[in-house]
């Protein structure tokens, strides 16, 4: 049985973040992943100006810069986006994740791959951890276990703190009117209980130039699409809506096809699972959870790699706290949830309710909406600086106090009332 001061469990950018830190620290620290390759998780790639500042990716790990975008409407109408500095950085995700893993493992984290853990006991000594590598089981010890394993993750339950799953995802707006608008945002602490489906496919491009996002019920119900460029001419297709795509990510793709946007795929489709809610409580004793696993990732587009970095870094910094006390009850680490909420709490509940809302318009109402907005010739004047690729809040407060938005909002109807109330409030 091995012994080391913190057990990571995931080697994704939150736990690879965690675990730099903690080595940074001289903190002894294993990193347990069921994965043979670091960083290989479905993303589209994309972190804003801010996080490649704090955590700045290598050069040859940079596909493009992105100092505009288009909106396409669900009538098929283009509204042009565009700042004269970069807004956000399309990388190559698994490169610039493992790029962190390595200067772990240079600081001193140790790395066990290829290890799939089954059970995590604690009791009031340390934590015990399990974990199954080419048929072995081998036992690991420690004091504090971090838990960056992703959404949907069963081990979440193995320390008591994963809500019902037998609901989860079948959430929408037309529950939270059933419920009279009771606000269920901090009601249900399962992180799981709301999430979106990511599809993601490669393809060559045609001369594309800048990321094109597809709103509309034939589009992405509920949600969203995008054409990402890569170097090359190669790009990402996908969506993310609510719930499975039942023939919509087929449908984007046949139509990128006929209006010339891209060729021929250049992989598979593959899927992947998106919260859109955080986890809370996200401790227990000798634990905390973060990045995915704590639903700490951004509603509005289920962007999540800053997010993940900054969660791994605060959950680092509590465990040394831990450490330094001698105190791991859930109790003791109470203080861990209150940090992450004071730098991104905020965010993410009025990316939820902005989120909400947005479920609630019909195409008409976006075509509107998009209208009242982007047809203003001013609008990079109007937003200004309030425009964070990682912090959306301002922008949605200020999008609120748009005069032809906020005429539109009374056009909305009684569905979309209850999210415009709470974002309104939240603008107080």
């Amino acid at each position: 049985m091995r012994d080391v001061d913190v057990i990571v469990i995931g080697a994704g950018p939150c736990g690879n973040m965690a675990a730099l830190e903690l080595a940074q620290r001289n903190v002894s620290v294993a990193v347990l992943d069921w994965r043979t390759r670091i960083g290989d998780k479905l993303c589209t790639g994309i972190i804003g100006r801010e996080c490649a500042e704090l955590f700045a990716p290598a050069a040859e790990h940079i596909h493009g810069e992105a100092r505009s975008a288009t909106i396409v409407s669900p009538a098929g109408r283009h509204y042009r986006i565009e700042r004269t500095a970069t807004q956000a950085y399309i990388v190559d995700r698994v490169a610039y994740i493992n790029a962190v893993a390595e200067q772990a493992q240079h600081t001193g984290a140790e790395y066990i791959l290829d290890s799939r853990v089954t059970d995590i006991r604690i009791d009031g000594t340390h934590a015990k951890i399990e974990a199954v590598s080419d048929g072995v089981r081998r036992a690991y010890t420690c004091r504090i276990v971090i838990l960056a394993s992703g959404f949907g993750s069963p081990l979440l339950r193995m320390v008591g703190l994963d809500g019902d799953k037998k609901t989860a995802g079948n959430r929408k707006t037309s529950d939270y009117r059933r419920d009279n608008g009771r606000d269920n945002y901090r009601d249900n602490g399962s992180a799981s209980s709301e999430y979106l489906v990511g599809y993601q496919v490669e393809a060559i491009a045609n001369d594309l130039r800048e990321t094109e996002v597809y709103l509309g019920s034939g589009t992405a119900h509920d949600s969203f699409a995008w054409l990402v460029p890569l170097s090359g001419n190669r790009a990402l297709a996908g969506m993310a809506p609510r719930r499975r795509a039942n023939g919509q990510m087929d449908a984007f793709i046949e139509r990128l096809r006929a209006e010339g946007r891209i060729g021929e795929l250049a992989g598979e489709q593959k899927a992947w699972g998106i919260p859109i809610r955080p986890l809370s409580p996200s401790y227990a004793d000798r634990t905390l959870v973060a990045g995915d696993a704590a639903g700490l990732v951004k509603p509005t587009t289920g962007g999540g790699i800053y997010y993940a970095f900054l969660s791994g870094r605060i959950a680092a910094e509590a465990a040394q706290t831990a450490i330094a006390r001698g105190k791991y009850a859930a109790n003791d680490l109470r203080g861990y949830e209150r940090q992450w909420k004071a730098v991104f709490g905020r965010e993410l509940r009025i990316g939820y309710y902005a989120r909400m809302l947005y479920e609630t318009l019909g195409d008409e109402q976006i075509e509107r909406l998009l209208d009242a907005f982007l047809s203003d010739g001013d609008i990079a004047d109007y937003i200004g600086e309030d425009v964070a690729f990682d912090w959306h809040s301002k922008v949605i407060l200020k999008v609120l106090r748009h005069t032809g938005i906020r005429r539109s909002l009374t056009t909305l109807g009684p569905a979309a009332a209850p999210f415009v109330a709470r974002l309104l409030q939240a603008r107080g």
